[in-house]
C-alpha cells in the first residue's frame, strides 16, 4: 500500500476588571510605550493598562530547574518506580486518536507517553526512536531502517507496512501539517521504508512532521478496535488505563515496552508507575489543587501565586518553582480573503496599533509582551527586529484612529475566534476592550479546540483568529501561518497567496538561506503589510512537588513525567 498526499488565573477577575475600566477610561489616550516592560517610550501617553487601571503583576523572573540531591535515593539509581504523579492540564484533549493532535496544547503533553514516531525532533535534528537509521538514496528519496523488535502494547509486531498505514491515517485526516515535502512512502521489506519527496530536502526541519510527529501504530490494533479515540494502543512507555473526557486521563507504565533497557532513549523512560492528567480549566483551581496535594505539577499557576510555592512561601516545604520562557506566540491572524473587511490593510493597521501588548500580556498573568513577530525562545529570533518602531512594540491609539479613517470600515462587528481556554479568553476580552476605544466593534467566539481547528480553513467562519503557533525553531513556528503550501489550498492561514512573501519565507527556511538577513526580510515584509500581529508569549510557570528530583521536558516546555527522576526515600 502506498499513500500519497497531493497539494494540498487567578488573573481572570483582574483582567475582567481592567477590561471594564478601559471601556470607559481610554477614550482620551494618545500614543504609548513599546509593548514590553522596560522598553523606551515612543509616544506621548502611557500604556492602555496605565490609563485604565493598574496592570497585572509582572511575571516572575526565570529560576533554575531542580537538580537531584546525590545523597538521596532516586529512580535514577534504582530499579524501583515512583508510585503516582498527577499533572494538571488546562484543556481537555477530547480524543486520543494519533492523527488529531496538531495545534492542541493538551495533547502535546500526553501523546509522547502513548505513541512514538520514527524519530524525535531535538535541537533541529532527528533522533532515532523506532528507526535505527536513515540513508539518502538521492535528492528526492530516503530509506529508513526500522528496529526489528518493535511491538505495541497489545503485542502486535510493528513493521514498515504499519508505518505506511500510520502515515496514511495522518494524511487522510487532513491534519498533516508541514507535509508539503512529502510525496509518498512505501515498504521495501518488513523493516525498510522508502520515502519520496516532492523536491530536494533543503528546508530547516523539513522532515519534522513526516518523521517526528507522525505517530506509528499497528494497523491490526487500529482496525480491531475501530479507532483510538478513547483507548489507544501505541508503542510508547505508557498505556491508557482510563480516560474520562473533561475530567482525567490515567496512564500506566507499559511493562511490555519493546526497547531494551540499554538502548532505551532517555526521553522514553517509565520512572513512575502511574501518570494521571487532571483537566482543570481555571488557573485559580490549579493553585487550590496544588495546595491540597490533589496534583503534584502544574504549568498554569498565575505569576502572583508563585510566591506561595517559592522559598519562604506557605507551601515551600512541599513544592518548588521553575519559571522559564515558552516557545508559543499568541498571534492575531486577519482573514485577508478578497471579500473580508480584514483585506483592507488600513483596517489591519488600525487594529494592530490599537492593541497594547503590555496590557494584553498582563491580562493573562503568565505572559510576556511580544515586541516583534517571534519569540526570543528561539536562536533564530533576532533582537534587531525590536529596534524599529512597529505596531508590535508601540501602542498608539491616535495612529490607530488615523488608519481607521483611511479604511473602509463602517462600524461592522468583527468576529474574533479563539480556543475556549482561560488564557485565550482573557486575551480576547482585552482585545475587545482595546479595539472599542478605537471605534472598532468585536464579538468574541471562544470555541472548543476541535471546532477552531475545523474553522481554520473556512474564510466564512471568522474575521480575526487568535492562534498560538509553536515549533522547534522560529522559522518553523512561522511556517503554518505563512506557508501557502501548508494546507494544500494555495492559501496560508491569513487566506493569502502572496508570492513575494512565500519566496522570502522559503528562502529563509532553507538550510543555506537560514540567516539573520533573510529572516529579517520576512519579518519586515510582514510588518509592512500588517499581515500578522504577535501579542505575547506564555511564560512557563512550573510548580512541582519536591518528590521530583529532576524535570525533563520535550521541546523545553512539555513535561515528560516518565522521563523525570523522583526521590524514593
Amino acid at each position: 500500500m502506498q499513500k500519497k498526499w497531493g497539494k494540498y488565573m487567578a488573573k481572570r477577575v483582574a483582567a475582567m476588571t481592567l477590561a471594564a475600566a478601559m471601556a470607559v477610561s481610554l477614550a482620551g489616550c494618545g500614543g504609548g510605550n513599546p509593548g514590553s516592560p522596560g522598553g523606551s517610550a515612543s509616544g506621548t501617553g502611557g500604556t492602555a493598562a496605565q490609563a485604565g487601571a493598574a496592570p497585572a503583576e509582572a511575571p516572575a523572573a526565570s529560576s533554575e530547574a531542580p537538580k537531584a540531591d546525590s545523597s538521596r535515593k532516586t529512580t535514577a539509581d534504582s530499579d524501583e518506580r515512583y508510585g503516582k504523579v498527577t499533572v494538571a492540564l488546562s484543556s481537555d484533549p477530547q480524543d486520543l486518536a494519533p492523527y488529531t493532535w496538531a495545534g492542541d496544547q493538551s495533547k502535546q503533553y500526553i501523546y509522547y507517553n502513548i505513541y512514538e514516531a520514527l524519530f524525535d525532533f531535538r535541537g533541529g535534528g532527528y533522533i532515532p526512536i523506532l528507526a535505527k537509521e536513515y540513508q539518502d538514496v538521492d535528492e528526492t528519496h530516503t530509506r529508513v531502517t526500522l528496529h526489528d523488535n518493535i511491538y505495541d502494547a497489545a503485542g502486535n509486531h510493528i513493521t514498515a507496512q504499519d508505518v505506511v498505514f500510520s502515515t496514511g491515517l495522518l494524511v487522510d485526516s487532513g491534519n498533516a501539517v508541514k507535509y508539503d515535502i512529502f510525496d509518498s512512502v512505501k515498504a521495501i521489506d518488513d523493516y525498510t521504508l522508502e520515502y519520496t519527496w516532492t523536491g530536494p530536502v533543503v528546508q530547516v526541519g523539513a522532515l519534522e512532521w513526516p518523521w517526528c510527529r507522525t505517530m506509528v501504530v499497528s494497523q491490526k490494533s487500529y482496525e480491531e478496535i475501530g479507532g483510538f479515540a478513547d483507548k489507544p494502543i501505541g508503542t510508547g512507555p505508557y498505556v491508557v488505563s482510563e480516560y474520562v473526557s473533561g475530567a482525567h486521563l490515567t496512564l500506566k507504565a507499559n511493562d511490555k515496552y519493546w526497547q531494551t533497557a540499554e538502548l532505551r532513549d532517555s526521553n522514553h523512560k517509565a520512572n513512575v508507575e502511574t501518570i494521571e492528567y487532571d483537566i482543570i480549566a481555571e488557573a485559580s483551581q490549579h493553585v487550590i489543587a496544588l495546595s491540597t496535594d490533589q496534583i503534584q505539577y502544574s504549568q498554569a499557576v498565575p505569576a502572583e501565586n508563585l510566591k506561595d510555592f517559592s522559598e519562604g512561601g506557605q507551601y515551600a516545604d512541599r513544592y518548588g518553582v521553575y519559571v522559564t520562557q515558552g516557545s508559543e506566540l499568541y498571534t492575531l491572524i486577519p482573514n485577508c480573503s478578497e471579500n473580508n473587511l480584514m483585506s483592507d490593510v488600513n483596517l489591519r493597521k488600525a487594529i494592530f496599533y490599537a492593541l497594547d501588548n503590555q496590557a494584553i500580556a498582563a491580562a493573562t498573568g503568565t505572559s510576556i509582551a511580544a515586541r516583534a513577530f517571534g519569540t526570543p525562545f528561539f536562536e533564530d529570533y533576532y533582537p534587531v527586529w525590536e529596534s524599529t518602531e512597529t505596531y508590535m512594540n508601540t501602542y498608539d491609539l491616535q495612529k490607530a484612529k488615523e488608519y481607521l479613517e483611511q479604511s473602509g470600515y463602517n462600524g461592522e462587528t468583527l468576529r474574533l475566534e479563539g480556543f475556549n481556554r482561560e488564557d485565550i479568553k482573557s486575551i480576547m476580552t482585552m482585545i475587545q476592550a482595546l479595539l472599542l476605544q478605537a471605534g472598532i466593534n468585536v464579538e468574541i467566539n471562544a470555541k472548543e479546540s476541535a471546532l477552531v481547528q475545523s474553522d481554520v480553513n473556512n474564510p466564512d467562519a471568522w474575521d480575526i483568529l487568535l492562534w498560538n503557533p509553536g515549533g522547534g525553531t522560529q522559522v518553523g513556528e512561522w511556517n503554518r501561518p505563512i506557508n501557502y503550501n501548508e494546507f494544500g489550498t494555495g492559501f496560508n492561514m491569513a487566506f493569502l497567496h502572496d508570492d513575494e512573501l512565500q519566496e522570502l519565507f522559503m528562502t529563509a527556511n532553507t538550510v543555506d538561506g537560514h540567516n539573520e538577513e533573510n529572516m529579517t526580510r520576512v519579518h519586515d515584509y510582514i510588518v509592512e503589510n500588517a499581515y500578522y500581529h504577535a501579542l505575547c508569549m506564555p511564560q512557563m510557570n512550573a510548580v512541582y512537588s519536591k518528590d521530583f528530583a529532576t524535570l525533563v521536558y520535550r521541546e523545553s516546555e512539555f513535561l515528560l513525567p516518565g522521563a523525570c527522576d523522583y526521590y524514593l526515600d
